[in-house]
């Protein structure tokens, strides 16, 4: 067979594929002694029955076109395998009835993921954040604690900001009434915000038995547009009121907060500065990273089959789906909530879509530039860094896999920042150490990128509704 292939500027490649007569008739040969063993014939064994009765029962027409789609997939493969081909889908073929002692003529049109042309990203050069750790920043996070184990105590006295009260409160605007709570609790705040913003300057003075009506404004910016702007009517009535008792920031303290590995506040403030160093570290080079990506991405040219982008619409759009189900939600009543169609919904985020694709293409282009691989090796030891934490993943041929893509692109980021930024000065030498730490790390950015690539813009709004480990939620309704 005679191949040729050309390269379109959309993202695209036709193949286009010349089969001689003889070579029509090899195919078919093939085809026959294929069919000759699927096909009963009375009279024979299967497998033996002679080539022109088998015509006669299938069609001599219907063995050749059975030649013929063999060759068409094995032109199909051996195609894209000689040039480096990646295709997205399904090709389009286009295929003419043949004629009995005729060369024939095909092609294939097949949308191909075109590789990225790069900028020279090794002479990029990104300036590294000096990371450093106030002592200020040290007392806050140990205030943290001492307030993760405050204890309140009811007092006889007006209300304070810092208190704690329970009250019955009832709030309207015009004629609807928005909140009628009985002994619910609040913890007094010169910040608050949302729906009772400005409440609490009303409450300082109150005691314990003692009622007051008084008038806000909701903020303009509350997610309910029907009451931003409007008054809201308080009545409130204050039924306890306590103070918050912190501990002592003394030797106990740094044992209890610490569950008895460190026996001094000293040794606590020097675990929480490094804690801090280390965490600024980690914020600083991912920025680095996304500063990296996103300038080589911008100056990067791209030619992208809008095939891949509705793959990947498709893809997030299963991930959000997945989201609303673990809330008891499905996609259409979330659509119906936020008075979207399918259509309108999936065109919103093709623009995440595309950027995504890009960062992917570039990423790839680097990993093969650089020639970064993850031997089976390093798969192994990501599997073993999860079952030590407690966290063991099915080692299917889909997870192995998705660890392999995750790794060789964390493995890809971090040879970029190795080529654009200066070392980083505080980087311990133990290079055992820091390894097997990468290696920890890197399981886990691998292990979860698939799962959190889609929804990152929806995992922040959760996680911004969930209170973490310690923290004390008071107020029930905001």
């Amino acid at each position: 067979m005679k191949v040729s292939v050309e390269k379109l500027p959309t993202s695209e490649a036709v193949l286009n594929v010349d089969v001689t007569w003889d070579e029509m008739q090899k195919a078919s040969d093939k085809a026959y002694r294929k069919l000759v063993k699927q096909v009963d014939i009375q009279g024979f064994r299967r497998g033996k029955a002679p080539r022109a009765i088998l015509e006669r029962r299938v069609g001599k027409e219907y063995i050749y076109q059975e030649g013929l789609d063999d060759l068409i997939s094995e032109a199909y493969r051996n195609a894209l395998k000689e040039n480096d081909l990646t295709p997205i889908t399904q090709p389009k073929l286009d295929a003419p009835v043949f004629e009995m002692g005729q060369d024939y003529h095909f092609s294939l049109t097949v949308p191909i993921i075109t590789p990225v042309k790069l900028p020279d990203y090794k002479s990029m050069h990104f300036d590294r954040e000096e990371a450093t750790v106030t002592s200020e920043e040290v007392e806050k996070e140990i205030e943290s604690f001492q307030n993760r184990l405050a204890e309140w105590e009811s007092v006889d006295r007006p209300v304070e900001y810092n208190d704690r009260i329970k009250a019955d409160l009832k709030l309207t605007s015009g004629d609807q009434q928005i909140s009628d709570l009985k002994d619910n609790t609040f913890e007094i705040t010169n910040e608050r915000h949302g729906l009772f913003s400005g409440m609490d300057e009303y409450l300082i003075g109150m005691k314990a038995g003692e009622s007051k009506s008084f008038t806000t404004t909701i903020p303009e910016d509350y997610s309910n547009e029907k009451l931003a702007g409007k008054e809201a009517n308080y009545e409130v009535t204050v039924n306890t009121v306590e103070a918050k008792q912190v501990p002592e920031l003394d030797d106990e303290f740094a044992k209890k907060v610490s569950d008895d590995q460190f026996d001094n506040m000293e040794d606590l403030r020097k675990a929480v500065s490094d804690n801090i160093l280390e965490r600024k570290k980690r914020t600083i080079n991912e920025e680095l990273r996304e500063t990296a990506m996103k300038a080589i991405i911008d100056q990067t040219e791209f030619s992208i089959h809008p095939v891949l982008i509705d793959e990947e619409v498709a893809e997030m759009e299963h991930q959000f789906g997945h989201m609303l189900e673990q809330q008891h939600l499905n996609m259409a009543q979330y659509l119906k909530m936020v008075n979207k169609t399918p259509e309108e919904y999936r065109q919103e985020l093709r623009p995440e879509a595309e950027d995504r694709i890009k960062r992917q293409l570039v990423q790839e282009q680097i990993a093969n530039e650089e020639n970064i691989t993850v031997e089976p090796s390093e798969i192994e030891a990501l599997f073993n860094a999860y079952e030590q934490i407690g966290q063991p993943l099915p080692q299917t041929e889909d997870q192995i896999r998705s660890l392999m893509l995750s790794f060789r692109r964390e493995k890809t980021l971090s040879r970029l920042i190795e080529l654009t930024t200066d070392p980083d000065p505080d980087a311990e030498n133990e290079e055992e150490e820091a390894a097997e730490d990468a290696a920890v790390a890197n399981a886990e950015a691998a292990a979860l990128a698939s799962e959190t690539e889609a929804t990152d813009s929806s995992a922040e709004e959760t996680a911004a509704a969930t209170p973490l480990p310690g923290d004390q939620t008071t107020e029930t309704v905001e």
